[in-house]
């Protein structure tokens, strides 16, 4: 008999002792005592309520690794998720900005290069002008006479009539490529000539990429 209380006092899934009045190990909730409350035990267990993590096991260390090494690891993607995003905005800005600017010195090396092709037509235009007049244009019949007859000229026939046998250039470009007036002027008697586009700035000024006189 007093083996019989001594085996209902000890647990004999862990061990531990355990009270009188106990029918469940506080430990292991293994079922002490007689045989029949083993089927309340295994009944306890199939009831949800009873089926939950052992409230005595608070701290474990490889879990709590675990879960420092998926924090670590999240954190790490989300910075590199976020230094990726950084990366392809800047790198699309300074892509935006590059092509800007090819474009934009693109089209000024196009308009250079127009205002020295208009420049040069009306340059030998002048000259053939001058090879049938003897002088160049005047001030006042300006670069457009190379294309259009001026009125003075129609006196054919008579002595003081003007030889003009143009037009020397079918379309005369009277602005140059940014949208100024090309300027002319002429000197010494219509021996002289200086022809010029103001350039990108639209402002006078002594540069003279933009700019031819008698040859």
């Amino acid at each position: 008999m007093a083996s019989q209380e001594h085996e209902a006092h000890v647990c004999r899934q862990c061990g531990a002792r355990v009270a009188p009045d106990r029918r469940y190990c506080v430990h292991c909730y293994a079922p002490v005592g007689s045989s029949a409350t083993r089927v309340h035990a295994e009944l306890a267990r199939k009831t949800s309520t009873t089926h939950r993590p052992d409230p005595t096991v608070v701290f474990s260390p490889e879990k709590h690794e675990a879960m420092v090494r998926r924090a670590r690891s999240r954190k790490r993607m989300t910075i590199a998720a976020a230094i990726g995003l950084i990366v392809i905005i800047a790198g699309s800005i300074t892509l935006n900005a590059i092509t800007k600017s090819r474009r934009e010195a693109q089209k000024l090396l196009a308009r250079d290069q127009a205002a020295h092709r208009e420049l040069n037509l009306l340059a030998e235009a002048l000259d053939r002008f001058k090879a049938d007049v003897s002088r160049y244009p005047t001030n006042e019949e300006g670069i457009r006479c190379l294309s259009r007859k001026p009125a003075a000229y129609e006196a054919v026939g008579s002595e003081h009539a003007t030889p003009w046998y143009g037009p020397y250039l079918e379309n005369v470009p009277e602005v140059d490529p940014w949208g100024n007036d090309y300027v002319y002027h002429t000197s010494d008697g219509g021996r002289t000539f200086e022809l010029f586009s103001t350039g990108p700035g639209g402002e006078m000024s002594s540069d003279n990429r933009y700019k031819v006189t008698s040859r």
